[in-house]
């Protein structure tokens, strides 16, 4: 007699259970395959030569041969399309802070901003050395003016940039209008990249005050605001508080050195020197006369802001302080000097620095 178990739903399985390893064996041949293939991606350039003992057989190609040049196929509006994406991809690197050589530069740069034969390490050192003294660096490239020519299998091309920086070891404020000259070889990297000419260079001081040199350098002190013994003029006599009679507003004119506040252009030093480096131009006279040096403007800040009574205290000639001059009265007002709390008229002077960089 068969006794039936208690429990039907229990079952007695006699034997070992199996354990199906089919997806174990296809998982390990899955990443046999994935680490072959990466192999031959990151490490073997000509795939079919592993499996073909035939040698392929490089053809010298003559240097005057078009077969050389990257761009001779694509047209005049192809190629300066390519070149403003060139150049503006790299400038908006060094603008974001990246600066990596071998994204952009053959391994052996014939010139870099004059410099000649560095490489990748030597090209980056003297970039950072550079930048060091070059705070708040901007630049600003004309695509208009952007132009090119092939030699062989390189571009060499040409365009104008406008570019401001503080230089701290200097205390001054910067800026000019730099020529550039880039070659691009038929690898798309830069062989060459150097200051072709420099236009428009002005150097603005940024000292504390800008007309701390009053009475030194230049020897100047307005003579209406030397002190006055009234004790000896009679009272009907005594010189009226203002004395400069292009002035715009009556009232006592005070110097620096009578104020609470000084007076200020709006948003400071650093906004005044970039205002100076935008609007002047390098007189084409004194250009040509290599004539170079610091012009020293005085002037009036009135109550309300607006300059008046300008004057040359020292200045450089061949049209330089004029320049200087037309500048200043084209400023926006300034923020007057205050005494006791109030606006009142203030003298002051402007050193500007003409400098010719070849």
């Amino acid at each position: 007699m068969i006794k039936e178990p208690t429990d039907p739903q229990q079952e007695v399985i006699e034997g070992d259970i199996k354990i199906d390893k089919s997806l174990l064996y296809m998982g390990i041949g899955l990443g046999i395959i994935i680490l072959v293939m990466g192999y031959l991606t990151l490490f073997v350039d000509d795939i079919n030569g592993l499996f073909s003992k035939k040698q392929e057989v490089v053809a010298v190609i003559d240097d005057n041969s078009d077969a050389l040049n990257a761009n001779a196929n694509m047209n005049d509006s192809e190629v300066r399309t390519s070149l403003i994406k060139f150049i503006e991809a790299f400038y908006t690197d060094q603008r974001r802070g990246y600066f990596d050589p071998p994204s952009y530069f053959s391994p052996i740069t014939r010139t870099y901003f004059n410099y000649h034969n560095l490489t990748y390490k030597r090209l980056k050192n003297l970039y950072y050395k550079r930048k060091s003294d070059m705070k708040n660096f901007h630049l600003q490239w004309v695509v208009s003016s952007l132009e090119y020519n092939r030699n062989g299998a390189e571009l060499v091309a040409t365009y104008w940039a406008s570019i401001n920086y503080l230089r701290p070891s200097k205390n001054k404020e910067e800026s000019a209008d730099v020529k550039y000259e880039m070659t691009i070889n038929e690898e798309g990297k830069i062989s060459s990249l150097r200051e072709v000419e420099i236009r428009n260079f002005v150097s603005v001081d940024l000292d504390e005050y800008l007309d701390s040199t009053m009475g030194e350098e230049t020897g100047w002190e307005p003579d209406d605001i030397k002190p006055v013994d009234n004790s000896t003029v009679p009272p009907a006599t005594a010189p009226a508080e203002n004395v400069n009679p292009e002035a715009r507003y009556e009232g006592k004119l005070y110097d620096l050195g009578t104020v609470e506040t000084a007076p200020e252009y709006p948003g400071g030093t650093k906004a005044l020197a970039r205002y100076l480096g935008s609007a002047l131009r390098y007189p084409a006279k004194a250009r040509e006369n290599k004539t170079e040096g610091k012009v020293y403007i005085g002037f009036i800040v009135e109550k309300n802001g607006t300059l008046t009574d300008f004057k040359v205290i020292k200045g450089i000639g061949d049209g330089c302080d004029e320049e200087a001059i037309r500048v200043l009265k084209l400023s926006t007002e300034w923020k007057p000097g205050l005494a006791d709390g109030k606006p009142v008229r203030t003298s002051y002077v402007q050193p500007i620095t003409y400098q010719i960089n070849e």
